[in-house]
C-alpha cells in the first residue's frame, strides 16, 4: 500500500516535467526602429529632421568640377569588367544610410522603418511609400531582392564574400524585404545588408540589357543625381535630379 502512495504521489510531478520541456519556446521579442546601432541606443530621435552635422538651409545650385585620376570604359560599378567611372554610385540609394557621428550607426535610408529580434537573426526593412526610380516606378521589396541574388552571383567577387552569412532574401509584399542569417547574435549583420545598393530589376531585365557587360550608357537609378553627358575615357557629369524623392529625407 505505501509503495502504491508513492507511485501514486510521484506521478504528477513527472506529468509536469513532461509539460514544462514540451512547451514551445517564447518568440524573441522584435523591435521597429527608425535607426539601428551595432551597440545602444541610435543618437537621433525618430523625428529628427536631419543631422546635426548637416546644414539645412545650405544654398544649393551651381557647378563643381572634381579631378579623377584613372580613364573609364563602363558605367555599371557593380561588375569586374571593365573601370567604372568615378561617382556612379551616387545615382543609387541604399536600404539604410550612415551617420557620420555615431559610430556604427545607420538610419532609413530607402527603408522607413527596420525590424529585428534581439538576437539579430534576421531582419525586414520596410520600405518608403514614396521612393521611386528616376523613370517615376516605384521602388519595390522584389528590386531589394533581386539587386542581392544579381549582385552575388553576377557581380564583382566582393559582394558574395561581403553578404556570405546572408541565408535567404524574401520579398514578404511590395514594401517588406526580410533577410534571415545563417547565425544569431551578429549584431553588425543588419547594419551590413542595409548598406546594399539597390538595384531597378525592370531597367536590368529589360530585352537587350545585360548587367554583367560594360556599358556607356547612363542606367536608371533613383539616388540624389542622374548622369548628364558622357566623354568615354575624359570626363561625366552628374546632374542633380529635380523633385528628388528623398529631398525631405533625413
Amino acid at each position: 500500500m505505501l509503495l502504491a502512495l508513492l507511485s501514486f504521489a510521484a506521478a504528477p510531478a513527472r506529468a509536469q516535467d513532461e509539460t514544462a520541456t514540451t512547451a514551445p519556446a517564447a518568440a524573441p521579442a522584435t523591435i521597429a526602429t527608425h535607426g539601428l546601432a551595432m551597440h545602444g541606443a541610435p543618437k537621433y530621435a525618430p523625428d529628427f529632421t536631419h543631422f546635426d552635422y548637416v546644414n539645412p538651409n545650405a544654398p544649393k545650385g551651381g557647378t563643381m568640377k572634381l579631378a579623377g585620376y584613372d580613364t573609364f570604359d563602363n558605367l555599371n560599378p557593380f561588375i569586374i569588367k571593365g573601370v567604372a567611372a568615378e561617382g556612379t554610385t551616387m545615382i543609387y540609394d541604399t536600404l539604410t544610410e550612415s551617420s557620420a557621428d555615431e559610430p556604427f550607426t545607420v538610419y532609413g535610408g530607402l527603408s522607413a522603418t527596420i525590424e529585428t529580434p534581439e538576437d539579430r537573426s534576421w531582419v525586414i526593412f520596410i520600405l518608403r511609400p514614396e521612393a521611386k526610380w528616376h523613370d517615376g516606378a516605384p521602388i519595390t521589396a522584389e528590386d531589394v531582392k533581386w539587386s542581392f541574388e544579381t549582385l552575388t552571383t553576377k557581380g564583382a567577387p566582393f559582394y558574395r564574400a561581403y553578404y556570405h552569412n546572408v541565408k535567404s532574401v524574401e520579398a514578404l509584399d511590395d514594401r517588406r524585404v526580410k533577410f534571415t542569417f545563417d547565425m544569431a547574435n551578429n549584431r553588425e549583420l543588419p547594419l551590413i545588408v542595409g548598406q546594399m545598393p539597390v538595384l531597378p530589376k525592370h531597367y536590368w531585365t529589360a530585352e537587350g540589357r545585360d548587367f554583367t557587360a560594360t556599358t556607356l550608357t547612363p542606367p536608371l537609378g533613383s539616388g540624389p543625381y542622374k548622369i548628364g553627358t558622357v566623354v568615354p575615357g575624359r570626363s561625366i557629369e552628374y546632374v542633380r535630379v529635380k523633385d528628388w524623392w528623398g529631398e525631405n529625407v533625413p
